[in-house]
């Protein structure tokens, strides 16, 4: 049995009817009628979904959930947990609630006030808290003494106090118990010791767990006893799949991952070999879920379709989620199967009484013989639903639904934000061309032709589309393309253009503006990316080590990068100047990150005031760190792990700005000059009168 607690709230000054369950499953009955409830929100803060009030909400309330036979209601604010009677109800006076949520193990509490500008203001110019934009709530050091103002300061606000404390998981005993056998510890010669250096430096470099170590070690140790007789820095992909084949028969799939790992580790990582992949395990297949739309929101889409069959077909699959073997079977006389054969989500009422009048409008319309939705007077198959859905949604252009399922599908990827982006917008490009043909009927030969019209675009904008192609094709509707006709375009070898130290000194000198001069200046010391510098909080920065702490950057890796020392008086002026709140770098409003066209549009002006001609963007600055880095001799290791490259060839294209041939080889003009004393400035005679 679920509880369902039920009572008013306050929401950005707004009352409003919290609808709290002790026990939530997504896509329960509970999860899909909710969703589908008007002017519905939900609320990360409390962790709860909330409606608009009504004053008759004890009543209403119930009725939405009343075929879920293991639902209790329970109205806090009232004595009794039935509904009571409509004349007998009194005007709820609740006022407004703020949420402390007191956390003692880290010794700070949180205070939740339902966007109230009043109080927003209020703990603003206290300049005691911090504003946590994602959170949505403010959090203060834990002093009695400031913990006792703000709960003053929210009383004489007129606000009600409602007391948290932020629970913790228990710490588990993970010990192993003394009757467990130990691993036997694996003796290795002599010779094998540099093998296993290179490898611990690399883990301490790559700043690896003392556990991730311990277990690579491990399985290190192991591949190294299995080639005692081998070259192990000589060994082939074929030797080390082989190896892995073997280990795969006998080993826990978990143990065979750390193996892996370990081995991918020491040859990608300390070698500096190139990629290696060993498909020894069913990768997870991706597919298109089921996608749910709110009664509404179809029905904006399918109300400007004149068809009922089509409307109705609509509404069995992307609205009940009905499997299609079973839409093949539903009969003509379907207007109560809702009652007894299958269970509605969302609003139950409005639901049914559409669904049946498209079914009265297809009896008036179409001379059905037997099923609801008929193939020419026959039973549909599978194959034949399937494709009159994929013509229905090709020609009425239903563009939303379409996105909506790819986002769907790609929000359980482990694809970057970015990338999600990229692959959705290549591929409804690519459909809004075919006016939106359902991608099962588009062959091989008119993604070649749409590829052809695009070879004029860049080499990086074509290898985008070849992967989402890739990845909806093949991954999402299982057919495969031809390599002929899809083709990813030849990468060119283009070298990074970067700054000079004299022109990186001129563009600081352009300016007195201590929030531009050290925006610059911190892309050049860190070598941070643009959306690094953006991400980068107050907290980061690490004035007593000179380091700053890159977190979530490309990959979902964080790291550590340098600050210089010379930059300490300039930080201390732009936080005099600007006081930011949360990011170091922060727009007009506080707390909200600088924009990445900003910072672009002030390197373009340093620049130009420079005197630097040519083209010019953020990823310079980054370019330059690096090369000045290896310019001075810094081990390429290092440089890989404070650009946060993966890769080290990622690195090694650096190598050739800096290449000792440049550096060291003369030009033989220069060696002509000196043989034969030529000058190209020497005065020349007349020429003698023939």
């Amino acid at each position: 049995m679920a509880l369902l607690r039920i009572y008013p709230i306050i929401h950005r000054e707004k009352k409003r009817i919290a609808l709290e369950i002790d026990r939530y499953m997504k896509g329960s009955d509970y999860d899909l009628i909710t969703r589908n409830l008007p002017e519905r929100l939900y609320s990360k803060t409390k962790g709860l979904w909330h409606i608009p009030f009504r004053h008759d909400y004890q009543q209403w309330v119930p009725e939405q959930y009343n075929f879920i036979s293991d639902l209790e209601f329970v109205f806090p604010n009232c004595p009794v947990s039935k509904a009571p009677h409509p004349e007998k109800e009194k005007p709820i006076t609740e006022k407004p609630l703020v949420l402390i949520k007191i956390d003692t193990e880290k010794r700070r509490f949180y205070v939740d006030h339902g966007y109230n500008p009043e109080l927003f203001s209020t703990f603003h110019q206290l300049k005691e808290g911090m504003w946590l934009a994602k959170q949505k709530n403010w959090v203060f050091t834990g002093k009695n003494e400031l913990y006792k103002q703000i709960v003053d300061l929210i009383k004489t606000k007129g606000f009600n106090i409602e007391k948290k404390y932020v629970a913790r998981p228990q710490s588990i005993d993970i010990t192993p118990q003394k009757t467990q056998r130990q691993p036997q510890a694996i003796e290795l010669p002599q010779s094998f010791q540099p093998f296993l250096k290179a490898y611990s430096e690399s883990l301490i470099l790559k700043r690896m767990s003392p556990r991730t170590c311990d277990i690579y070690m491990e399985c290190f140790k192991r591949f190294l006893a299995h080639h005692l007789n081998s070259d192990i820095n000589a060994l082939s992909y074929r030797e080390l799949l082989n190896y892995l084949k073997a280990q795969a028969a006998k080993m826990h799939p978990t143990a065979l991952k750390q193996t892996i790992a370990a081995i991918k580790f020491y040859y990608e990582r300390t070698l500096g070999r190139d990629k290696m992949f060993f498909a020894l395990a069913e990768h997870k297949k991706v597919e298109l879920s089921i996608l749910n739309l709110p009664f509404d929101d179809l029905k904006v889409l399918i109300d400007g379709i004149e068809s009922p069959g089509d409307k109705l077909l609509l509404l069995l699959v992307y609205h009940f989620n009905i499997k299609l073997s079973k839409i093949c079977t539903l009969p003509k006389e379907a207007f109560n199967i809702f009652d007894h054969q299958l269970c509605m989500p969302g609003n139950y009422v409005a639901t049914v009484k559409y669904f049946q009048g498209l079914v009265a409008e297809c009896h008036k319309q179409y001379r059905l013989n037997t099923y609801l939705i008929e193939n020419n007077g026959q039973a549909h198959t599978l194959t034949t639903l399937k494709g009159k859905i994929y013509r229905v949604l090709a020609h009425y252009r239903l563009e939303d639904i379409y996105r909506k399922q790819y986002e769907q599908v790609l929000k359980h990827t482990d694809f970057s934000v970015k990338t999600r982006a990229m692959y959705l917008g290549a591929f409804m490009k690519f459909l809004k061309y075919f006016n939106y043909k359902h991608p099962a009927f588009i062959s091989d030969e008119d993604i070649r032709d749409y590829m052809i019209l695009h070879r004029e675009k860049s080499a990086a904008h074509q290898d985008n589309m070849v992967s989402s192609f890739k990845f909806f094709f093949e991954k999402i509707h299982n057919h495969t393309l031809s390599h002929k006709h899809v083709v990813r375009p030849r990468k060119g070898f283009h070298l990074p253009d970067y700054f000079n130290q004299s022109e990186i000194a001129a563009m600081l000198d352009t300016t007195d503006n201590s929030k531009h001069k050290l925006l610059i200046a911190l892309g050049y010391t860190a070598g941070m990316r643009r959306q690094e510098i953006q991400n980068l909080r107050l907290v980061d920065i690490d004035l007593n080590r000179n380091r700053i702490f890159i977190k979530d950057a490309k990959g979902n890796r964080d790291r550590y990068s340098l600050f210089s020392v010379h930059l300490h008086d300039l930080l201390n002026k732009y936080l005099s100047d600007h006081k930011p709140k949360i990011y170091l770098f922060e727009g007009r409003q506080p707390g909200i990150k600088y924009s990445t066209t900003s910072m672009s549009a002030i390197l373009k002006n340093m620049a130009k005031s420079a005197g630097i001609q040519r083209n010019v963007h953020m990823h310079m600055l980054r370019h330059s760190f690096a090369t000045h880095l290896l310019e001075d001799g810094k081990d390429i290791r290092y440089v890989q792990e404070l650009l946060g490259h993966k890769s080290i060839k990622t690195t090694e294209r650096y190598t050739h700005i800096v290449s000792d041939a440049l550096l060291n080889v003369a030009s033989p003009f220069d060696r002509m000059v000196t043989q034969t004393g030529f000058t190209t400035n020497k005065n020349h005679s007349p020429p003698k009168p023939k």
